[in-house]
């Protein structure tokens, strides 16, 4: 039996980048499955209420009711097509969704509830200061790997109108790639955070097709840094023949340029 396309609820509208990747990929799992959600959800453990509420941006799932829900879905499409995310993506996203963007905010935090579930926790007080740093220091490499492997810019130049060509170019290129508006707005609003965490996702996880989807739209609207940023990120990946298949599949496609600063930045990183 085919599983049906389903019609999803939109989500909060102050549900972080991070946690709306992490629903995103989940509701792509679910979408796998034939089967009713209850099934699905008494198989993997859990009251439909709760798996309902993950696959609605209420609440970021557990560890083990992640793992669970996707041991359920990965044996119901056994004999299919391999599901959209590997377990191992999934569990970084979810660490993704669970960072607070600062001290006076909960976002992406389990309700105490659920904290209290757990012997022990606690959260130091300078949890966040030291993510922060770690942040910081990412996006530093980063930045700095993006100057070190560019090609000159006079090469991958995109003549772009200021202002409104911009926006114009970032909304034809959302015909490609959904997330380009939304990458475009972030960097426009100063949300360079939530604007890394959608490149991160395309980067980490996509397919060799989908990677060259989203780098491209980001280079026909002119976002060469994002583009370069999603690059970096399938080069940290730690599947190699992963890298080589998005590699090969940018080759195809005629853009070598892409592959060069691809396999340079997966060089100096084993390096």
């Amino acid at each position: 039996m085919t599983a049906k396309p389903k019609k999803w609820k939109p989500l909060p509208g102050d549900t972080s980048a991070a946690h709306r990747a992490l629903v995103t990929a989940l509701r792509e799992i679910r979408e796998r499955s034939a089967r009713t959600q209850s099934a699905i959800a008494k198989d993997a453990h859990q009251a439909p209420t709760t798996l309902s509420n993950h696959l609605n941006g209420g609440r970021i799932p557990d560890v083990a009711l992640l793992r669970d829900f996707y041991a359920v879905v990965e044996r119901d499409t056994a004999r299919g097509a391999p599901l959209p995310h590997t377990l191992d993506a999934l569990l970084d996203m979810r660490t993704h969704a669970q960072k607070k963007h600062c001290d006076c905010c909960s976002v992406g935090y389990p309700p105490a509830s659920e904290e209290a579930d757990l012997p022990g926790t606690a959260r130091p007080a300078s949890h966040n200061v030291q993510r922060n740093l770690v942040r910081r220091a990412r996006r530093l490499r980063r930045q700095a790997r993006r100057r070190e492997l560019s090609v000159p810019q006079e090469q991958m130049r995109v003549p772009v109108p200021p202002a409104e060509g911009d926006r114009q170019l970032a909304d034809a290129a959302e015909l490609a790639w959904t997330e380009t508006g939304v990458v475009a707005r972030y960097l426009a609003d100063g949300r360079n955070r939530d604007a890394d965490l959608l490149l991160w996702r395309a980067g980490a996880t996509y397919s060799a097709d989908s990677v060259l989807e989203a780098v491209g739209s980001c280079r026909s609207a002119g976002l060469r840094a994002a583009a370069e940023t999603i690059l970096i990120n399938v080069a940290e990946r730690s599947d190699k023949q992963a890298v080589l298949n998005i590699a090969a599949a940018f080759s195809n496609a005629g853009r070598h340029e892409d592959v060069s600063f691809m396999l340079a930045a997966a060089v100096r990183k084993a390096n």
